[in-house]
C-alpha cells in the first residue's frame, strides 16, 4: 500500500440523514479498519460523531462501541447506522 491514499469524497448517501462538520469518507474508515483489525474484533470510537466508524465496522463484520457528548450527533449516527 502506498503512503498516499486517493479516496472519493463523502458520498451523497453518507449525508442523507444530515451532516457532521468533521465527517470522514466511509472508504477511509473502511481502509483503516481492514488494516488494523480482524473480523469479529471490537472497535471503540470515543468521538463517534456521525458513526462512520460504526458503519464501516458493521459492513466489515466488526463489533462497535461509539461514544459522543452530543446527543444530536449520536442520533444522526444511529439513523445512518440503521440505514446500512
Amino acid at each position: 500500500m502506498t503512503d498516499v491514499w486517493q479516496l472519493p469524497t463523502i458520498g451523497r448517501w453518507e449525508k442523507s440523514c444530515g451532516k457532521h462538520p468533521t465527517q470522514k469518507p466511509l472508504a477511509l474508515l473502511s481502509r483503516i479498519i481492514l488494516a488494523s483489525t480482524q473480523p469479529g474484533q471490537w472497535i471503540l470510537d470515543p468521538f463517534a460523531g456521525s458513526c462512520t466508524t460504526g458503519i464501516a465496522a458493521k459492513l466489515l463484520n466488526r463489533k462497535f462501541i461509539g461514544i459522543d457528548l452530543s446527543l444530536d450527533y449520536l442520533d444522526y449516527g444511529i439513523r445512518r447506522w440503521a440505514e446500512c
